[in-house]
């Protein structure tokens, strides 16, 4: 009897259904055996890197490479404090996944950042150990470099405004890139450059502007000459779209302040007003022009639909294209074309010492000072300067030092959509210009800001973000023991 059961034993595994079976059961459990393997690799590798794709179509949750780099060239170590427990700092929206996404990328592209996540309640005495913070409200970060430190606060990464309908601020735009290098930078670099803006003639606005340099980890000041003097460690004066003229007294003390006793190193950058006629500002007229240069009055008009700003549809607003190349160098992205809008031309009448940095097309004229041109008006179509550049030096073959005046024909290249959106390179390419004059280009990085108005950073995204961690340790092994199942109980019962 036992002989027989032996044989039927014998003769069961012999027959071909229960080989193919047989063979089925066990490609099965060698899958999913490397399926889990592989998942406890991923799992290990995600805890020390951010394994995660950005399907966002600003690449929302991507370092730009500039800041990249910038991370990856520190020398000093420097220790990233997040102020809250991880899983607690993703927990307050999808914005901070983001802000947890891109300081990871941060401290993985530098192995002089060390990058720890510490929750107060735990850790009491942390505050402690940085006195000269404000520890009675609430922070987001916080950068140390040796005895130097600098806190981080939403305020820095994020904007907000009210919205109307919940009564509730919402995030506009993030600066966290921006806002990260900036306290890295400050708490390493032995000094910041330094720009004064000149205040008391009734200027412009220029906060969207100020904002984007301190963002980019420049020290900015305001300066009223009529009661005060630009700091004595400033090497940028803006002078933006002012309502009056400055006096006899200002003018000298800007002439000998860019002479600096013959030894150069200061700018003086100057966006002159289309609000009052240019013959109304005689001082400011006379200084640009020692410097080879002079404002006219009217506006650069563009006859080709292909210069012009879509976006706008006007004659008066329209890309520029790159005249001097030591300007764009340094750009993230060179092809990206600058706007100017309401354009002062600028001629050059000195070709010795000013040069262009920026003209329109061809196709462009010179026009009067109305939205309409009128009928019987003859244009001359010919490249005119948007910007320009006066250039004096000391003349040494050994130590050559320089000042320079720029004159930009357009203050509303400044305005905040031309800033804020990534399809215009204003904001890369007027930081790119103080970068490129400052004496102290090694401390700057140019990190433009991500418009979140296209992309939005809601659930979808948010799911996204993690998606190869879900197909890999759920998705995949799921299908293949279905899958597995269902060929051997085919098979089986076939």
């Amino acid at each position: 009897m036992a002989n027989n059961n032996k044989t039927s034993f014998k003769d069961f595994l012999k027959k071909r259904n229960t080989k193919k079976g047989a063979l089925s059961i066990a490609i099965t459990i060698f899958v999913i055996a490397a399926l889990v393997l592989l998942n406890i690799v991923t799992s290990t590798l995600t805890s020390r890197y951010s394994l995660y794709a950005d399907m966002t179509s600003n690449k929302a949750y991507r370092l730009q490479d500039s800041t990249a780099e910038f991370a990856s060239s520190l020398k000093k170590d420097v220790d990233l404090y997040v102020l809250a427990n991880e899983n607690v700092f993703e927990g307050y929206g999808d914005y901070y996944v983001q802000a947890n996404k891109l300081i990871h990328q941060f401290a993985e592209s530098s192995s002089h950042i060390n990058l720890k996540y510490i929750d107060l309640t735990t850790n009491p005495t942390f505050p402690s150990k940085y006195p000269d913070v404000d520890w009675t409200t609430g922070h987001i970060a916080l950068a140390v470099c040796g005895e130097r430190y600098k806190i981080i606060d939403a305020e820095d990464m994020f904007d907000y405004e009210m919205d109307s309908s919940t009564y509730s601020y919402v995030v506009t735009d993030q600066h966290i890139e921006q806002a990260l290098a900036t306290a890295i930078l400050t708490v390493t670099s032995d000094g910041l450059t330094k720009v004064s803006v000149l205040s008391g003639q009734a200027e412009e606005e220029m906060t969207p502007f100020e904002t984007l340099l301190k963002n980019n980890v420049y020290d900015v000041e305001e300066v009223d000459l009529n009661t005060g003097e630009i700091a004595d460690d400033s090497e940028f004066l803006i002078i933006y779209a002012p309502a009056v003229d400055i006096d006899d007294a200002m003018k000298e003390y800007i002439e000998n302040w860019l002479d600096n006793d013959g030894d150069y190193g200061h700018n003086l950058i100057y966006f002159p007003s289309d609000k009052r006629p240019v013959d109304e500002y005689p001082n400011l007229n006379s200084l640009i022009s020692d410097w080879g240069m002079k404002v006219e009055y009217g506006y650069i008009y563009e006859s080709d639909p292909n210069f012009i700003a879509s976006s706008l549809g006007s004659s008066l607003c329209s890309r520029y294209i790159y005249a001097d190349e030591d300007f764009t160098k340094e750009l993230p992205n060179p092809e990206i074309p600058v706007y100017l809008y309401y354009t002062l031309p600028i001629t050059i009448t000195d070709p010795n010492t000013a040069r262009s940095m920026l003209t329109s097309s061809e196709s462009s004229f010179f026009g009067p000072m109305t939205d309409e041109v009128a009928d019987d008006f003859e244009p001359e179509y010919k490249a005119l300067n948007g910007a320009a550049i006066g250039t004096k030096t000391n003349g040494s073959t050994d130590d050559l030092k320089k000042s320079n005046v720029v004159v930009v024909g357009s203050y509303d290249a400044l305005s905040e959509g031309f800033l804020k959106y990534n399809s215009y390179n204003n904001a890369a390419y007027f930081v790119n210009i103080i970068r490129t004059l400052s004496t102290k280009e090694a401390t700057s990085v140019i990190i433009e800001g991500k418009n979140l108005e296209s992309t939005h950073l809601g659930a979808d995204n948010a799911a996204t973000v993690g998606f190869i961690g879900v197909i890999v340790r759920w998705i995949i092994p799921a299908a293949v023991l279905i899958v597995g199942l269902v060929v051997f109980l085919l098979r089986r019962f076939r």
